[in-house]
């Protein structure tokens, strides 16, 4: 399919927009099936809610590393990857008798999955599409990640209510498949980086600053909240020092993981702020569905 196609079809944009679908509904539809999770899996709440953070901990500090690889191993091939091991995931999710496998396919695997797939779907759509096209498309692909988010919670009342909370992951395996039927349909893209290129030191400092950072935040809820605390200033701590590695790299003629330059856009800061204060509204009105579930 040559690039005046891609234009004209809009299937590339409704494979990625069913990938960003499914990433934010597992974040989601499972906070109220806790209950029957530890029936199920013979289990206890805390623990349930230990995996359901690791999935959301193990995305975000893979994210920064993903949105690089896609450079090096290629937009398609990366997402493609991330799709066939969030089906993997899904699958032993689905099937798990015990929380160890529960959280070997949601919490790991399907973590690991969504990180590889999440920068590759604004990739692919900003590579696919030009113009008005291409700001619908980022548009879709965004609005399928809060739609899925604001309906979880409700998808997953009907699973575990009608069927069991087995059958959301049975539905997200059904779309991973189709994701991978349609995979055709997506251009290809040339890696622009090669191996030798890829910041690994920058790496690994990016992951301990975001996983202290998320481990922060998810253990606010707890009795100590000043260890949470401390490890969130840590978090930003180690950020920082990320920052200012990532900056040096450049000035030596290297390439970075991250751009920090790219900040000085005044409409990239203003977007992604809202982003976040987004993402924070809808993560913490679906923190309250399990405790409304328990009262009722």
């Amino acid at each position: 399919m040559n690039e005046t196609t891609n234009e004209q079809s809009w299937i590339p944009l409704i494979v990625v927009a069913l990938a960003s679908f499914i990433i934010a509904l597992d974040a989601t539809f499972m906070n109220v099936s806790i209950s029957q999770l530890v029936v199920d899996l013979n289990t206890d709440v805390n623990t349930i809610q230990l995996i359901m953070s690791f999935y959301t901990l193990i995305t975000a500090a893979f994210i920064l590393l993903s949105a690089k690889l896609q450079d090096i191993i290629g937009k398609k091939k990366l997402f493609l990857i991330g799709a066939l091991l969030y089906g993997i995931g899904t699958l032993i999710a689905a099937i798990s008798s015990s929380t160890t496998i529960l959280f070997i396919g949601w919490a790991v695997i399907e973590g690991l999955a969504g990180a590889l797939m999440l920068p590759a779907t604004v990739s692919i759509v900003s590579g696919t599409y030009s113009g008005e096209k291409r700001t619908i498309g980022l548009a879709v692909v965004g609005v399928m990640g809060a739609l899925a988010s604001a309906i979880g919670p409700l998808f997953g009342g009907i699973m575990t209510t009608f069927f069991s909370w087995r059958y959301g992951f049975a539905c997200e395996l059904i779309i991973v498949i189709i994701i991978l039927v349609l995979q055709n349909k997506i251009p290809h893209f040339e890696p622009t980086e090669s191996k030798s290129e890829l910041d690994i030191t920058g790496a690994i400092i990016s992951f301990i600053g975001l996983v202290l950072l998320i481990l922060g935040i998810l253990s606010l809820s707890k009795d100590d909240i000043n260890v949470s605390v401390i490890v969130i200033i840590l978090g930003i701590a180690v950020l920082a020092a990320f920052a200012w590695f990532e900056i040096r790299r450049k000035r030596n003629g290297k390439i970075p993981l991250l751009d920090i330059e790219l900040f000085k856009d005044r409409n990239l800061r203003v977007g992604t702020t809202i982003m976040i204060l987004c993402y924070l509204i809808m993560g913490g009105d679906c923190l309250q569905f399990p405790s409304i579930f328990k009262v009722y």
